[in-house]
């Protein structure tokens, strides 16, 4: 799997998630904010909504893509995905598995921040789907 360290753009756009979750956050209801950014440095952000009832949520990533294609834009560079506790402590998240797949109808080659806050790093999206017909 290729990793790929940080840049600085790339921390910001971990900030933008962190913003977007602290500026948005309600226990138990929007406690997973994401954020991407597309090819041309533009952000955009979104935030978990969680249903009372199954398979009605919306993640994080897939509100922050709506954000993008309500702006006029689908090319998805960078996305990255975190979980605020009550407590206001961040945690980063890899994207569950309709997300990933999602996010690959985009941009096979996206690139997706995981690892830890304290040691993040880039994989490709392509590499968190094995065996993605394209």
């Amino acid at each position: 799997m290729e990793e790929t360290q940080l840049t600085s753009a790339d921390y910001e756009l971990i900030d933008a998630a962190k913003e977007t979750a602290e500026r948005l956050y309600l226990k138990d209801k929007h406690e997973v904010a994401a954020a991407l950014r597309t090819s041309d440095g533009n952000v955009f952000s979104g935030i978990h909504i969680e249903a009372n009832v199954g398979f009605a949520d919306v993640c994080g990533e897939v509100s922050a893509i709506c954000t993008a294609l309500s702006n006029g834009h689908r090319d998805i560079d960078t996305i990255i995905t975190l979980w605020r506790s009550p407590e206001g402590e961040f945690k980063l998240l890899p994207p569950c598995g309709r997300c990933r797949e999602l996010t690959s109808d985009f941009n096979m080659n996206c690139w997706v921040i995981v690892g830890s806050l304290e040691e993040p790093y880039k994989v490709r999206v392509s590499e968190l789907l094995p065996l993605k017909v394209q």
